[in-house]
């Protein structure tokens, strides 16, 4: 995890830039929950790697992401019941949180069998982290470093 750091103190509207900053981040995080989403389903088609016999749909159908803003839900994917419990649980009270994942209990035993459930997402959200850290937006006329 990491945080976005902006001196708000002698900025007029020092808030609502700080709100906006937050939602702008918010949108990049949805783009890279969304390809986690996608990558992880994908994954459970058998894609790539060993093909999981998916009867129910259950598990393909939990991944998910959910993106918190200051512990309210902001944006997030159809997700399952189970899912929404693992996601209100992983929640912190303050700043944005993108939280991936899929909520069924046995997702974990699936991926020990060498089925990919989850561990690709889960790669490509590290990859897409760590290319978003070295990022700079426009928040207006304010340039903000991710």
């Amino acid at each position: 995890m990491f945080k976005i750091n902006l001196s708000i103190i002698d900025l007029p509207d020092g808030d609502k830039l700080l709100q906006q900053a937050k939602e702008t981040y918010a949108m990049y995080l949805a783009k890279i929950g969304e390809e986690y989403t996608n990558e992880s389903k994908a994954a459970t088609y058998g894609e790539y790697g060993k093909q999981y016999k998916n009867r129910t749909h259950n598990l393909r159908n939990a991944n998910a992401y959910r993106i918190y803003i200051d512990g309210k839900p902001f944006i997030e994917s159809e997700m399952r019941p189970e899912t929404n419990i693992l996601f209100q649980e992983k929640m912190i009270p303050e700043g944005v949180q993108l939280i991936v994942g899929n909520g069924m209990n046995y997702a974990t035993y699936v991926e020990r069998r060498e089925y990919n459930v989850v561990s690709s997402g889960f790669a490509l959200v590290i990859r897409m982290i760590e290319e978003l850290k070295n990022k700079e937006i426009n928040i207006n006329d304010l340039k903000v470093s991710l």
